[in-house]
């Protein structure tokens, strides 16, 4: 991991102090990094939190190439179809929103320039298109929300093609717990097998629409199996950094062009 251009103790908001964040922010820091995930049943072999550890660990990756800070995790979010497996907490849609703009508007009063939500959680996309768009008609800011998921080069892409899409979440959850020095907690040995879900009923009626449903298997959610490799994860990530990197580095020009051009919609 490239080490940040500046010395911190850390690059987590909750481990440093305030004076060393008044210190960052007067020394021309300016990028907030907010990890978005879930706590919801992850199948029968993951963690509960893969969502998190995920968004968290692309953000420390993210805060070391654009010298930014992460905060604190927005854990809780909208499980929907795990809802009703022990450990799976979910919040209103709503709820999480308010919550992540109340955090980016905060975060923009203190001086941070560059506001980006990090989550890889599928239902997170709705919600958090929404949020960075009233983020920006109500209150002004400027937010980003980026899902590294989506790949952004071909290399990336290939790396979970075919036969290897089915591992790419647990790929990237042992990636993750990689960087973030937790890898003790899971094993590739462990969770490289194959254990295949069962068909699910929505997916069975051939619905042409949106309907709602809850899953009936945990092995609905993420099945095991043995196209899980750490390495792949790993790679995927250092091909995901410099792109996603770029984009939130993009956001200091677009602040200034923002508040040059005509129409400020009612906000102003």
């Amino acid at each position: 991991m490239r080490k940040p251009t500046t010395t911190m103790r850390s690059l987590f908001l909750d481990e440093l102090t305030t004076t060393e964040v008044e210190a960052y922010l007067k020394r021309g820091g300016r990028t907030a990094l907010i990890p978005a995930g879930s706590v919801e049943m992850h199948g029968p072999h993951m963690p509960i939190g893969t969502d998190t550890i995920i968004a968290r660990a692309f953000s420390i990756r993210l805060a070391a190439e654009t010298d930014g800070i992460v905060f604190p995790d927005v854990a809780y979010s909208w499980a929907g179809a795990t809802e009703g497996f022990a450990g799976t907490v979910s919040v209103p849609p709503e709820k999480f929103m308010e919550l992540v703009t109340l955090i980016a508007v905060k975060a923009w009063k203190m001086g941070f320039r560059r506001i980006a939500v990090v989550s890889v959680h599928g239902p997170n996309d709705d919600m958090m298109f929404l949020c960075v768009r009233r983020l920006f008609e109500v209150h002004g800011v400027p937010a980003q929300y980026l899902n590294p998921w989506r790949v952004q080069t071909p290399e990336a892409a290939e790396l979970f093609a075919g036969k290897w899409a089915d591992g790419k979440e647990v790929s990237l959850m042992l990636a993750a717990l990689d960087v973030l020095g937790k890898s003790r907690l899971y094993s590739e040995k462990e969770l490289a097998h194959d254990d295949p879900a069962p068909p699910l009923l929505a997916n069975r009626m051939g619905f042409k629409g949106v309907t709602g449903f809850f899953y009936q298997d945990m092995r609905h959610h993420v099945a095991p199996t043995r196209y899980t490799s750490k390495a792949r994860g790993q790679k995927f990530f250092d091909l995901q950094v410099k792109p996603y990197a770029a984009s939130i580095k993009a956001l200091d020009k677009y602040v200034r062009l923002a508040k040059r051009q005509k129409n400020q919609g009612w906000f102003r």
